[in-house]
């Protein structure tokens, strides 16, 4: 059977035999970018600007729908954390999108350590984001974007205010209360998270988790002796910290000691500093029992867990120094090779279970 699995802006191609092809967990596409852009243009009225929080396809499909509405005088502004990304996505609004000012205090932080740009406590804004589970935030939401976008001092919040290193998807979670309190002062914005299906546009909600869940179906599924994982491709799994996260959400389908196939590109590197930091062996034991922080600090147990508990073959551009020596993986460049590696450690009748969007699918 031939399984295509996104990875960067194209994908890969699984071929399994029907004996070794244990669950195949693959969201159809379904979306709705121009009904949803009808929704939005309404919405939009009264408000200064949209806050472009990320560059997944399906934000930058729906700000393409969207643009023939948004007015040409500039009477509504186009912000977004990296506009170089937005606009070669959405060429229509090509010289019209600008990064905010510089982050400024909020009154209610100590000693100022969290700050916001003035536009986005002050202004009317539309903040918009793709959504998906997160093993830290429960679920990542616009608020989520503009916060980790916007706020200084944000991850590492959201890490003191964690309860343990468990994943805890589609939960409401301590972390992500944290988070989402640094927007008290933008009490004049809207949130707008896009729900996918397939990768493409199928809805959008305001709240977070306990908004989300209702467009997510708990699979369940005996274990296996092995699983492949794929992120969901561009805007899912451009690092390894985003195919890391999200690869959490599915390893309740192996047994441990079971063998993990990881399938991203990779095509900005490791991802956060924490785990650039593990990669190029900076990180000790002595220095986190003793509280050291980097961003994306969370990752660390997330690695550890897959380390422990699995074997894992990694398909990515990524050197192979990296999961080899660094992250004890096996490295593949190709997925004949990633499937080989997995059939010789599992064994060759052994059945694999597949999800080709582990950004769109939960277990139960």
């Amino acid at each position: 059977m031939e399984i295509w699995v996104p990875y960067g802006d194209v994908e890969s191609l699984l071929t399994l035999q029907a004996e070794n092809l244990g669950e195949l967990f693959d969201v159809a596409p379904d979306g709705h970018a121009e009904e949803l852009a009808l929704i939005l243009k309404e919405r939009v009225r009264g408000f200064g600007r949209i806050l472009i929080c990320d560059s997944k396809p399906a934000t930058l499909k729906l700000m393409k729908a969207l643009a023939p509405h948004i007015p040409q005088d500039g009477t509504i502004k186009l912000n977004a954390p990296s506009p170089k990304s937005v606009e070669e996505g959405v060429p229509e609004i090509k010289g019209r999108v600008t990064k905010l000012s510089p982050p400024t205090a909020l009154a209610r932080a100590e000693g100022g350590e969290h700050k916001l740009p003035p536009e986005l406590i002050q202004g009317k804004n539309l903040v918009l984001a793709t959504g998906q589970p997160d093993p830290l935030y429960g679920f990542s939401d616009a608020r989520v974007a503009a916060t980790l976008s916007y706020a200084t001092g944000a991850r590492k919040l959201a890490y003191d205010s964690r309860e343990g290193d468990a994943p805890a998807f589609l939960q409401e979670t301590k972390a992500y209360a944290a988070l989402t309190s640094l927007l008290e002062s933008a009490r004049e914005s809207i949130y707008v998270t896009i729900i996918t299906k397939g990768g493409q546009p199928f809805s959008m909600i305001d709240g977070g988790a306990k908004d989300a869940s209702g467009h997510y179906v708990p699979q369940t599924v005996s274990p296996a002796k092995g699983i492949a994982i794929g992120a969901g491709g561009r805007g899912y799994d451009d690092t390894f910290s985003q195919l890391l996260r999200l690869s959490m959400g599915a390893l309740g389908a192996v047994r441990k000691g079971g063998d993990v196939l990881l399938i991203g590109e990779c095509r900005e590197g490791i991802g956060s500093e924490a785990l650039q930091m593990q990669a190029q062996g900076r990180i000790s034991e002595a220095s986190l029992r003793r509280g050291f922080y980097a961003d994306g600090m969370e990752e660390i147990a997330y690695l550890s867990r897959l380390k422990e508990n699995f074997s894992v073959t990694l398909l990515s551009s990524l050197p192979d120094l990296y999961a080899t020596s660094r992250f004890r993986f096996k490295a593949a460049k190709s997925a004949g090779e990633a499937l080989q590696k997995v059939f010789s450690s599992a064994g060759r009748g052994a059945k694999l279970h597949v999800f080709t969007r582990a950004s769109e699918t939960l277990l139960a």
